[in-house]
């Protein structure tokens, strides 16, 4: 993976110079092993999680915590409450305000899916970020929406029919990290060219659909969303 990530990390800086943006002066190249998670699909065919640690925290406590203490926070519509609520319960509160915080979280919180046949690693690479952007809602100016990412598909889904990100649907699930799970999965399913690529999956109770956005300079994936389709 290094040499991939070394290669996005270029691209990525590439891209705020030209926005006069600040460049970034790290970005996560090694993981540790306890961040790392290995499923096998069948005989031969398996894939690797592999979790910066803000994102595994984050969905194994932060965004929990967030739902608790601050539940009329979640499924307004607003990615701005959701992030207030975020930013209250994490320890990265250390970056004095909220903006930084943002900031933070949309430029290393992540996960790379990278599957293996036999022996060989795959060439394609998902990496699912926390959220990509946060912008104003086209509709709404008074709201904003995340763009792209886990908080972004996180809208369609609920715990205990209690909404995960900014939207009203619910669709439980017993947890977050079975959602990243599922994405892993149908990602192997991808069809498009270009930049665009959807994936359809028949769960027990859904059909589900994915979409992936391809950056053409690195070849690696990012999720634009995932979303019950259709109830079976």
């Amino acid at each position: 993976m290094e040499p991939r990530i070394m290669s996005l990390w270029e691209h990525e800086n590439n891209e705020r110079n030209k926005q006069n943006r600040t460049p970034l002066d790290m970005f996560q190249i090694g993981f540790s092993i306890n961040d790392i998670y290995h499923y096998y699909i069948e005989e031969d065919y398996d894939f690797y999680m592999i979790f910066n640690g803000s994102q595994l925290k984050l969905i194994y406590s932060t965004l929990l915590k967030a739902l608790e203490n601050h539940p009329d926070k979640f499924g307004t519509g607003d990615a701005w409450n959701i992030l207030d609520a975020l930013y209250d319960v994490d320890i990265y509160q250390q970056y004095n305000d909220i903006k930084s915080y943002i900031e933070y979280l949309s430029d290393h919180a992540c996960c790379y899916i990278v599957y293996k046949k036999g022996n060989d690693f795959e060439s394609d690479i998902l990496r699912i970020d926390l959220f990509r952007h946060v912008k104003p809602n086209e509709k709404d100016n008074s709201k904003y929406d995340f763009i792209g990412g886990l908080m972004h598909t996180l809208k369609h889904f609920s715990i205990e029919d209690k909404n995960l990100s900014t939207g009203k649907d619910i669709f439980n699930v017993f947890d977050i990290h079975h959602i990243i799970y599922l994405i892993a999965m149908e990602f192997r399913l991808r069809e498009g060219s270009g930049k665009k690529f959807e994936a359809i999956q028949k769960l027990t109770n859904a059909i589900m659909k994915a979409s992936f956005y391809k950056e053409e300079n690195t070849g690696i994936f990012f999720l634009n969303t995932y979303f019950k389709n259709k109830s079976i």
